[in-house]
């Protein structure tokens, strides 16, 4: 055997095991920095007869978010307001933005209708709800139903 190829080997076996070691940490670092950013969206859905659906986009800007909400089944020309609050439901927090940028949904003859607002973009290491209410109630928690958001995969 040349002493060429014993060098040769000697360096394959240190990459190797200079690459075994490194692997665990390149791998819980992907992990970790994928939990920290999070993915964005949220979603939730509200029970009850209103068979409503809340969803939360980011939009191309970093800071912001896109939220749409669809009513099925509100009940026949109804006007609903709604909101999203940081918490969990029953927290009775103040809404994220001022409520008038929740613009309030008319509902049709069918019961169904929907809106879009745009709010700062959530943060994976808090927790928001959203609500729904009547327009002339002062106490958001008092309306019709609420519904705790959760970050989707």
């Amino acid at each position: 055997m040349t002493p060429f190829s014993l060098l040769s080997r000697r360096r394959a076996l240190v990459t190797a095991g200079v690459a075994l070691l490194a692997a665990p940490f390149a791998v819980s670092g992907a992990q970790e920095g994928s939990l920290v950013q999070g993915t964005g969206k949220w979603q939730g859905n509200f029970t009850g007869r209103s068979g409503a659906q809340i969803r939360i986009e980011p939009t191309k800007k970093a800071d912001e978010s896109t939220v749409r909400l669809e009513i099925a089944n509100g009940g026949v020309n109804v006007l609903i307001a709604w909101d999203i609050a940081e918490g969990v439901c029953g927290d009775n927090a103040p809404s994220i933005i001022p409520r008038a940028k929740f613009r309030q949904i008319q509902t049709g003859t069918d019961g169904s209708g929907n809106a879009k607002a745009t709010i700062p973009r959530p943060s994976t290491s808090k927790r928001y709800y959203a609500r729904m209410f009547s327009p002339g109630s002062s106490d958001a928690d008092s309306g019709v139903t609420c519904v705790n958001l959760s970050e989707t995969p």
